[in-house]
């Protein structure tokens, strides 16, 4: 694949991002929170459950401790753009001290990654966001746009209070449901096991427990599972295939892939 054009410039908590040629793909774990304005292409996020395709001049809002992959498409005028606003943990926190944030009702959509109704107060502040990446900014300033991107995020969905003001680490969930739904991320056992809400040992332990195997071998098998089935009944190619199940490297993926099965996976439809 040729490489893409792209440009990704970074304020302290904000990110411009401009692609001029291919898609890519982004970060699989959300570590923070944070709000995306679309100026130009489509952005398409898969949650592990279902995929969804962002559009131009869309906002849309990241859950922390969540995984999704990200794929940034450019447009018919040939480029991706987007503007994302970070709302890290200590600035959060150093806001709620200073206004005393009252929850709202928990919020009911559950996703990682949720599209907000159209706004043309934040559409507005994300433009006047764009002349700062081409100039030298104190960091006070770009301090109080964040803030200024957190209250018209608050006004517009209140209810994400409850996501933002929530500091707490994931909680314990079903260790097999979230391993099924998510072995094709491609991500440490740490990762996983903070993200069901164990340590290291604990995850290790529940696993054996759930899957009578270890997470690497499962894993693999696994992921190599699902490529011979998107290879032959999907009838998709191989190179296609090795990043959507999780392979880093379509030569792994190739000899893991006759290790387990015996033959090649471009024979297997043939």
């Amino acid at each position: 694949m040729k490489k893409a054009a792209t440009t990704t410039t970074k304020l302290p908590g904000v990110v411009y991002s401009h692609l001029e040629t291919q898609r890519v793909i982004g970060e699989q774990f959300i570590a923070e929170h944070g709000l995306c304005y679309i100026v130009s292409g489509s952005l398409k996020v898969d949650d592990g459950s279902k995929a969804t395709v962002f559009g131009e001049e869309e906002l849309v809002f990241y859950r922390k401790n969540f995984l999704a992959k990200f794929t940034k498409q450019p447009g018919e005028k040939g480029h991706f753009r987007s503007v994302t606003v970070i709302f890290d943990t200590n600035s959060l926190q150093e806001y709620n001290k200073q206004y005393l944030v009252n929850l709202e009702e928990p919020l009911v959509d559950k996703s990682p990654v949720l599209q907000l109704k159209s706004n043309l107060l934040l559409k507005n502040y994300f433009k006047t966001l764009l002349p700062y990446f081409d100039t030298s900014l104190p960091t006070e300033l770009i301090s109080l746009k964040r803030q200024e991107g957190l209250m018209l995020l608050l006004q517009i969905k209140p209810q994400l209070k409850n996501v933002l003001f929530d500091f707490g680490q994931p909680g314990k969930i079903d260790l097999e449901v979230y391993m099924q739904e998510h072995f094709h991320f491609n991500i440490s056992m740490d990762r996983f096991a903070y993200l069901t809400g164990r340590s290291l040992s604990s995850f290790k332990r529940d696993f054996q427990k759930v899957f009578n195997t270890t997470p690497n071998r499962w894993l693999q098998q696994r992921r190599l599972e699902e490529a011979h089935y998107l290879i032959r009944e999907k009838k998709k190619r191989p190179s296609d295939v090795y990043h959507e199940v999780g392979f880093e490297t379509f030569s792994h993926f190739s000899y893991s892939f006759k290790q387990f099965y015996g033959i090649n996976p471009s024979t297997v439809h043939n």
